[in-house]
C-alpha cells in the first residue's frame, strides 16, 4: 500500500474507501506485531485518500497519551494513536505535511536513541560531573578558609 510516487490530492468531501483499507492494514500489522514483535510501516503520503478518507482515518485511530514534536532537520511529530503500538509520525517541510506515517511498533524510531549519541551524552554528563564536582570541591575550600 506504499507506492512510490505521491497521489494528487482528493477532495475532503469524497470518500474513496481508502481509510477502511488502510484500517484493515493496520489491523493485520498489528496482530503480526503482538504476536511476533515484527514492526511494520505504512506510507499514507502515495496512497490515493481523499481529504474526507484521513478525516475518517483520524477519528477513528484517535489519539493516545503520548505525544512528541521533534525540531532537528525541520519540525516532526509523532503521537501514539488509541491504539497501543500504532504511532502516527508526520515530517514537515516548509510547514506541510512532506512525509505522514503510521509505524506499527513499540517505539517509533525517530525517537529511538542512537548509541552513539548516548556514548556523546555519558561523555557530556561525565565533564558535567567533574565540574560540578570541582566547583563544589572550591566551594569547600573557600569555606574552610574563612573559618
Amino acid at each position: 500500500m506504499s507506492p512510490a510516487c505521491a497521489a494528487p490530492p482528493q477532495p475532503l468531501h469524497e470518500q474513496t474507501g481508502m481509510a477502511e483499507a488502510v484500517l484493515r492494514e493496520i489491523h493485520a500489522l498489528l496482530e503480526v506485531f503482538a504476536g511476533t514483535g515484527e514492526t511494520a510501516c505504512v506510507d499514507l503520503g502515495g496512497l490515493p485518500m481523499s481529504g474526507r478518507d484521513r478525516v475518517e482515518l483520524d477519528e477513528v485511530l484517535g489519539r493516545g497519551e503520548v505525544a512528541a514534536t521533534i525540531d532537528l532537520a525541520g519540525r516532526s511529530e509523532v503521537w501514539e494513536t488509541a491504539f497501543s503500538g500504532v504511532w502516527r509520525v508526520r515530517h514537515f517541510g516548509a510547514e506541510k505535511i512532506a512525509v505522514d506515517l503510521i509505524e506499527i511498533t513499540s517505539c517509533p524510531e525517530i525517537l529511538r536513541t542512537d548509541r552513539r549519541d548516548a556514548s556523546r551524552a555519558a561523555q557530556k554528563l561525565a565533564l558535567a560531573l567533574q565540574q560540578r564536582n570541582a566547583a563544589f570541591a572550591e566551594i569547600s575550600t573557600e569555606m574552610s578558609d574563612g573559618q
